[in-house]
Parts: structure tokens; C-alpha cells; sequence
């Protein structure tokens, strides 16, 4: 059995959880991870999804919009804290209505990457005639 550390899943509005855990399973672009206690200090943004905490033989999964996860230890223990927009029990929703809503959060993450790169793209553009006067 994996040595338990504090975890912590936070919304600007509410701490949704927080408790003891052996493992910490999430997904950021660079794909799915897992922490356990000592694990490298750790900073990950979140893509649209899961957020599985395990303690013992249970499991609490949490749907996140995005949001960060940070794991780290100090003379207090080690710790890991999920940072997201907004976060709800898996299991208080039906999985058709948990899909819909990850997918939801992936159209919007996709829209706002889309208009982030075209305003780079626009400054760049723009760079040269600044540089006429």
C-alpha cells in the first residue's frame, strides 16, 4: 500500500475536496499522469476531463473544465492541489451528460486557442508597418 499525502481540489467558490489519497490520476496536453507521495515536484495544466483520486479501495472522480494541478512537498508533508474553473463528482452526474459536458470544455479550450494564435498571427503581421514611421 502506497504511503498517503494531502490533496486538495478548489474552485474560486468552494473546496470540493479535500482529504487523503495514495494516487492522484489526471490528463494535461502532454497526455494522462498519475502522483503518488514523493513524487517530483510537479506543475501541470489540466485538459477537459477526469481528476481520479484513490484512497484505499475507493475512488472519487471529479469532471474539470481545466485548471492546474500542482504537487509538491514541504516540512508540513507532501501535497497535491487541483486548481479548476469548476469541478463536480463524476457520480452526480449520468455518463452521457459527463461526456457532453468534457466535450463542452474541449470545444471552448479549442475556440480560445484558435483565437489566441489568430491575434499572434495579426501582431506579426502588424510588426513591420509599425516599424515605418
Amino acid at each position: 500500500m502506497a504511503t498517503p499525502f494531502a490533496v486538495s481540489v478548489v474552485t474560486p467558490e468552494e473546496e470540493i475536496f479535500s482529504g487523503q489519497a495514495e494516487l492522484v490520476i489526471a490528463r494535461s496536453p502532454e497526455g494522462e499522469f498519475g502522483i503518488m507521495n514523493n513524487h517530483v515536484p510537479f506543475l501541470a495544466a489540466l485538459t477537459p476531463g477526469l481528476v481520479t483520486i484513490v484512497s484505499g479501495g475507493n475512488r472519487a472522480s471529479y469532471i474539470v473544465p481545466g485548471g492546474f494541478l500542482e504537487a509538491s512537498g514541504d516540512a508540513d508533508g507532501y501535497h497535491v492541489i487541483v486548481l479548476a474553473d469548476d469541478a463536480e463528482e463524476a457520480g452526480d452526474i449520468d455518463a452521457g451528460e459527463a461526456r457532453r459536458r468534457i466535450q463542452e470544455a474541449q470545444r471552448r479550450r479549442d475556440e480560445d486557442v484558435d483565437e489566441r494564435a489568430e491575434a499572434g498571427m495579426r501582431a506579426a503581421l502588424a510588426r513591420p508597418e509599425l516599424g515605418r514611421d
